[in-house]
C-alpha cells in the first residue's frame, strides 16, 4: 500500500516530476557517454603507442637504455631473432639499431632519433608504410634513404628527394656523418613522436655506427596483449643478460594513464551525481513544503513516522528509477552509433596530436562500467532521499495541520 501512495504522490504534480525525471535521464546519458568517450581515448592512445611507437615488449643490452650507447649491442641477437619469431604468441618482430644524433639541412639542425630497420620487419611491427604522406617506402635498390617526419621536414626546410646529413657517435666514440636522400614523409597522431623519430636501412647505418651486422634493440609486437606478461617472463628466463621491458615499462606515462582512468572517470561521475542530487533534493524539499499540512494529518490520525519517512524515500527513488532507462537506453544508443562512426574533432586535431592523441575517437563502454554507473544513480537516489524524508519525519502534527 505503501509504494502504491508514493507512486500516485510521484505524479500528483506531473511537470514538476517529468522535469526530474528529464534531469535524471539526461544525466545518466551524459554520464554514459563522458566515460565512452574517455575510454575510447585512452584507448587509441594505447593503441596508437604500442602499434607506432613501442611495440608490446622491447629488448635490449643490459646497459643500453642508461644513455643510449650503441658499443651496447645485442649479443646473439641472430638466435633471439630466430627464436622470437617461431613464437606463435608473437604476432611481428623488428630489429632496429637505435642512435641518437643531429640532422642537419643549410637551415638549420636539430636532435634525433635514428632508428636503422629493416624495411619488411618494421612494416609488419609499426606499420610505417602506412603512416607516408608523401613519398615513398624503401627500396632495396637505392641505398641511404631515409623516411622523415612532415614537421622535421618543415623544420628544416627540405623537400622531397633532397640530402640531408646524419651525424652521431659511432661505436668508438668518434664522429661519424653520412648523407641521406630523403625517400618517404610520414605523419603519426603524436607530433612529438613525429619531431623526434627519423628512419633509415638498418645495413646502411650499422656500418657507419661500427656494429656491422648487429643491432641494439629488438620489438615485439603480439597476437595479443594480454599475453604480455607471459612472453616477458619466458624470454626473462632465456635470455637473462638482457633487459626485456614491457610497454608500461617502456612509456611510465601509458601505465599511468591507464591506471588513472577509473579514479578520473569516478570523480567525472562523482561530479554529475552530485549536480543530479541537488536538483533531486530542492524538488523533494518543495514537495514536502507543499504537502506539509496533508503529512501533519496523516501523522495526527496515528500513521507511523518510519512510514512517512519512507513513502518520501520510495517517492524520490521512483522519480530517479523513473528516468533510469531512458538515460540508459539515449546513453547506449549514443555510444553505439558513435562508436561506428567515430568522433572526428577536426578543429582541434592539433592539440590533440601535440599530446599524442588521434582526433577521430571510437567511444568504447564495457558492463563493469555499466553496472558502476547503476550503482552510483542507486546511491544518489537514496542519499538524496534522506534530506526530504527527514524533514517529513520531524514534522509536528499540530504544527504542521495549523500550515
Amino acid at each position: 500500500m505503501l509504494i502504491k501512495i508514493a507512486w500516485r504522490n510521484v505524479w500528483r504534480n506531473k511537470t514538476r516530476s517529468l522535469v526530474i525525471i528529464a534531469a535524471v535521464a539526461i544525466g545518466l546519458w551524459a554520464g554514459f557517454f563522458l566515460m565512452s568517450f574517455y575510454n575510447g581515448l585512452i584507448e587509441q592512445r594505447i593503441r596508437a603507442a604500442i602499434e607506432t611507437e613501442i611495440s608490446h615488449l622491447q629488448i635490449h643490452h643490459s646497459q643500453f637504455l642508461n644513455d643510449y650507447d650503441i658499443q651496447y649491442y645485442i649479443p646473439s641477437a641472430a638466435n633471439l631473432l630466430e627464436q622470437t619469431e617461431k613464437d606463435p604468441l608473437i604476432k611481428a618482430v623488428a630489429a632496429r639499431v637505435v642512435i641518437k644524433g643531429m640532422i642537419s639541412s643549410a637551415s638549420g639542425s636539430t636532435g634525433i632519433q635514428i632508428n636503422g630497420v629493416y624495411p619488411e620487419e618494421e612494416d609488419h611491427v609499426t606499420q610505417l608504410g602506412r603512416k607516408l604522406i608523401d613519398g615513398n617506402y624503401f627500396t632495396k635498390e637505392k641505398p641511404y634513404e631515409i623516411i622523415i617526419s612532415e614537421k622535421t621536414l618543415k623544420k628544416l626546410k627540405l623537400k622531397l628527394n633532397e640530402k640531408t646529413i646524419l651525424t652521431f657517435q659511432d661505436k668508438d666514440g668518434n664522429i661519424a656523418a653520412g648523407a641521406f636522400r630523403i625517400a618517404g614523409i610520414y605523419k603519426t597522431v603524436n607530433t612529438p613522436y613525429d619531431e623526434g623519430n627519423a628512419f633509415v636501412k638498418i645495413y646502411d647505418i650499422d656500418t657507419l655506427a661500427g656494429i656491422a651486422h648487429q643491432c641494439n634493440e629488438v620489438a615485439l609486437l603480439l597476437q595479443k596483449g594480454k599475453d604480455v606478461e607471459n612472453v616477458k617472463r619466458r624470454l626473462q628466463k632465456e635470455y637473462p643478460q638482457l633487459e626485456i621491458k614491457t610497454w608500461t615499462e617502456i612509456s611510465p606515462e601509458m601505465s599511468l594513464l591507464v591506471a588513472a582512468s577509473d579514479q578520473t572517470m569516478l570523480i567525472y561521475m562523482s561530479i554529475i551525481m552530485l549536480a543530479l542530487a541537488f536538483g533531486i533534493i530542492n524538488t523533494m524539499l518543495m514537495a514536502v513544503l507543499e504537502r506539509t499540512r496533508e503529512i501533519g494529518m496523516m501523522l495526527a490520525l496515528g500513521m507511523n513516522r518510519i512510514r512517512v519517512f519512507t513513502m518520501i524515500v520510495f517517492e524520490t527513488v521512483f522519480l530517479v528509477f523513473a528516468g533510469t532507462p531512458v538515460g540508459i537506453v539515449l546513453g547506449l544508443g549514443t555510444i553505439a552509433y558513435t562508436h561506428k562512426k567515430g568522433i572526428n574533432l577536426k578543429q582541434f586535431s592539433e592539440a590533440y596530436s601535440s599530446l599524442g592523441y588521434s582526433s577521430l575517437i571510437y567511444p568504447t563502454f564495457n558492463i563493469r562500467q555499466f553496472f558502476l554507473m547503476l550503482a552510483m544513480v542507486i546511491g544518489t537516489a537514496f542519499i538524496a532521499s534522506l534530506l526530504p524524508a527527514r524533514r517529513a519525519f520531524k514534522l509536528k502534527p499540530a504544527e504542521a495541520i495549523r500550515q
